[in-house]
């Protein structure tokens, strides 16, 4: 028994250094990158919208706040929401989807669906609701069984693809407008970790027809947890993201496509009502801020579409991971003992954006804009992978980011994505 004991201690200590190989490839030596640019001509503007459901059924596992969560009903309907930039030479497919996160080799599944589309020109953002399925794996049974159902990856396929396809076959000849408007420092949104330390910009990206004016599709950004609802909570929703883009079809500006931003450590809603009621408020709230930016809209040309991305390698360090490895409920590949996620750039004339593949905290997002040269550059969080929060090097070895830090794959992971980012190759 003594013997037995021992060997099976050693098997463990060797699984959870090197995840006893499941799921592993050798790292590249050079990370896979990409880039292109199109011009584009008056009058080739195309741009198109659609959405669909992706409602889950009924007592599945729920990913976020606490483990074994499962479903009790439906309080409102998920979505999968597609807006498709389409050019002569560039088509560009940017998703909303309600859910906590997708990973990498999940996302590239997906958006394999997607005909006539290269993968690096469609941009899967998941809004981060802790009240949708668990695409990870890490929320099923107490750790002994995985939280995904294949199932419902089958039918993320399925919308994603008819989504686009949709959008793609909608469009019509547009032209963009492009507004801010801030958040109010106080009431709406905080920063459980510092204080009043998030990004008070709510933009609006909105294109209208070329014939009427009529809108084709709206992009709303702004960095916040979708979680008016309490970790209490057992319901199916979208959070604020759905009330905010049902609320902005209502007013008759169209679809709206919802993208979050630099969300992580740790902001979240300001909100006293944590129950649907506050939901449809919040949302209704997060609404009126929205107009208020499209009525300072101006034009905005796109002369050219850019697009950039390059692969990041993550060492799986974090016990957590390494754990839910292990016993198999995280199916995460891994390269050489690295998480492959990726990083993107997205420029729409002068509009920029940039993609990172988890929930990066404000002050780094404010960093990475500094050393960019580019104040105004978009944020897209939880783009194409959920690999959990990305901190500084001073926050990740803060007592007071103790959480965030577990919920990371290595302790510099926010550092390793803002030096792929700010890497040769990258417009300054």
């Amino acid at each position: 028994m003594t013997r037995l004991l021992r060997v099976s201690g050693a098997l463990l200590l060797g699984a959870l250094g090197g995840c006893a190989g499941i799921f592993q490839h050798h790292m590249p030596a050079v990370p896979a990158s990409y880039a292109v640019q199109s011009p584009v001509a008056p009058a080739q503007l195309r741009v198109g919208s659609a959405e669909r459901d992706i409602t889950p059924e009924v007592g599945g596992y729920m990913a976020g706040f606490s483990i074994a969560r499962t479903s009790t009903a439906i309080s409102t309907p998920l979505k999968l929401r597609a807006l498709v930039i389409d050019t002569p030479s560039r088509r560009i497919a940017i998703v909303g989807i309600d859910n906590l996160g997708v990973m990498r080799q999940d996302a590239d599944w997906l958006k394999g669906g997607v005909a006539g589309f290269a993968n690096g020109d469609v941009f899967l953002c998941a809004s981060h609701t802790h009240a949708g399925p668990d695409l990870i794996g890490l929320w099923g049974y107490y750790g002994f069984s995985t939280g995904r159902d294949p199932a419902y990856l089958t039918k993320l396929h399925d919308a994603l693809r008819q989504a686009v396809a949709e959008a793609l076959a909608s469009a019509v000849p547009a032209h963009f407008e492009f507004g801010q408007t801030r958040l109010p420092p106080a009431g709406l949104v905080k920063n459980s970790n510092r204080g009043g330390v998030f990004d008070r910009r709510l933009s609006v990206l909105t294109a209208k027809a070329d014939d009427d004016g009529r809108p084709v599709g709206t992009l709303l950004h702004m960095a916040c947890h979708p979680e008016v609802l309490s970790r209490r909570n057992s319901l199916i929703s979208a959070d604020f993201v759905g009330a905010l883009c049902e609320q902005w079809r209502a007013r008759g500006h169209g679809q709206a496509v919802f993208v979050n931003g630099a969300l992580g450590a740790m902001v979240s809603p300001d909100w006293r009502e944590r129950d649907p009621d506050g939901v449809a408020a919040f949302g209704a709230v997060a609404c009126d801020l929205a107009e208020q930016a499209l009525t300072e809209a101006a034009p905005l040309p796109v002369d050219a579409i850019e697009v950039r991305r390059r692969d990041v390698y993550l060492p799986l360090d974090t016990m957590l991971f390494r754990l839910g490895r292990l016993f198999t409920v995280l199916p995460r590949e891994l390269y050489s003992g690295n998480a492959r996620s990726s990083v993107g750039y997205l420029r729409l004339g002068a509009l920029e954006a940039i993609a990172v593949p988890g929930e990066m905290e404000p002050a780094m997002a404010a960093q990475l804009r500094r050393e960019l040269g580019k104040p105004d550059v978009l944020l897209f969080g939880l783009c194409d992978d959920e690999v959990g929060y990305l901190l500084r090097d001073r926050d990740a070895h803060d007592p007071e980011f103790a959480y965030e830090r577990s919920m990371s794959p290595c302790t510099d992971a926010g550092e390793r994505v803002r030096r792929a980012i700010s890497g040769v190759g990258y417009p300054r």
